[in-house]
């Protein structure tokens, strides 16, 4: 561990690593017969959730785009390859992103299950997975954001000093870690605990994401690499059965996970075509993370717009939660939206920023993600 990530953790109060602790002492993996029961339900859910119908019919894919599902490829840009049986074929006999995937429903099960306040302890279980060796946390803490330039002179994320110099590039420790961080805290102090388990879900959403791209460039130097940028899509599943943010997006929006599966499988295939360490085909390269970017920041427009209606029938602590979701996810996605669209950008910031989520105007927010995200 970096002394970056030794002193963004250094303010965990006391009592709840000691909590932690108790919870990891009992010679399994922490989580008491599996998950852990909620105190009671949540009041204020809507009674009958808006509905999203998804509408893709006037986008047509790029002639870039690698579509696996078009007659096995034969009708794209793009040269025979594994991929081309629609399947993904992984580089690695193991992939360690699996498991940070089931992690993360893991906490969506303790944390964010629909119509459950998550108790105290549920949040101290859900810390502790999230803290596993080789887990979500060690991989929060050096996360890139690649579409913003690196550090100067070779540093890293990880190193001390550079995600304060950085906070764009360096997502997970500088924007992401310290909302987990104390979101975790807070919960397990009983402190508006659907609020606070809004701001968890919110930031490790965002860390998917953000992972899927940072791997699929690393991938140019570590070839197993292309592995983890599929399954932090996917969760290392099959298209019709996926957990993770591949679960949100395709619940929401089946298209555009379609469309986001097929660009998972042009990582693959770029990989099978250019086999060279570091990758020749850079422009291949950057055409595949491309069809990628673009499904995932619709999928993410998809979940951000259903919060944003929610806000029309929930209330309470419930509101509060969606609207606690929507000001964290809102600002990360400001980058992508003001390169689309400045004016429709300025319009969903506008609605975040407002006193209370009353005051939104929930048609303008969502009528502006329709517009500047329209098409996968």
């Amino acid at each position: 561990m970096s002394n970056t990530s030794k002193s963004l953790h250094t303010n965990l109060p006391a009592l709840m690593l000691a909590a932690a602790l108790t919870a990891c002492g009992n010679g399994n993996t922490g989580i008491p017969n599996g998950d852990n029961p909620n105190p009671g339900d949540a009041q204020g859910e809507c009674a009958t959730k808006p509905t999203y119908t998804e509408n893709v019919a006037a986008c047509v894919p790029l002639a870039t785009d690698y579509q696996p599902r078009v007659e096995g490829s034969a009708n794209d840009s793009w040269a025979a390859c594994i991929s081309d049986d629609n399947t993904y074929h992984p580089i690695q006999e193991s992939i360690s992103t699996i498991a940070r995937v089931e992690g993360f429903e893991t906490i969506a099960r303790l944390l964010w299950t629909p119509g459950k306040v998550p108790s105290p302890q549920s949040f101290v279980d859900a810390r502790v997975k999230y803290a596993e060796a080789e887990g979500l946390d060690s991989r929060v803490q050096r996360r890139e954001d690649i579409h913003h330039p690196p550090p100067a002179n070779g540093a890293k994320c990880r190193d001390a000093g550079i995600p304060e110099l950085y906070p764009d590039r360096c997502v997970g420790p500088a924007k992401l870690l310290p909302i987990l961080n104390d979101a975790f805290v807070k919960g397990a102090n009983n402190e508006q605990p659907l609020v606070q388990a809004a701001r968890i879900e919110a930031s490790l959403v965002w860390f998917l994401y953000v992972s899927a791209l940072s791997e699929v460039t690393s991938c140019g130097d570590k070839l197993g690499d292309c592995d983890s940028a599929w399954a932090y899509y996917t969760g290392g599943t099959a298209r019709a059965a996926p957990i993770g943010l591949a679960r949100y997006v395709k619940e929401l929006t089946p298209e555009t996970h379609e469309r986001a599966y097929d660009a998972t499988l042009a990582v693959r295939c770029w990989r099978d075509l250019d086999t060279a360490v570091p990758a020749a085909n850079t422009s291949l390269q950057f055409q595949a993370r491309t069809q990628l970017d673009t499904a995932l920041l619709r999928g993410m427009a998809v979940i951000v717009r259903q919060r944003f209606q929610e806000l029309t029938c929930t209330s309470g602590d419930v509101k509060q939660a969606r609207w606690t979701f929507l000001r964290v996810m809102v600002p990360l996605m400001d980058r992508a939206a003001r390169e689309l669209d400045a004016t429709q950008a300025d319009v969903l910031k506008a609605q975040v920023e407002k006193a209370s989520p009353d005051e939104v105007d929930v048609p303008a927010a969502v009528a502006a993600l329709d517009v500047l995200f329209d098409c996968p």
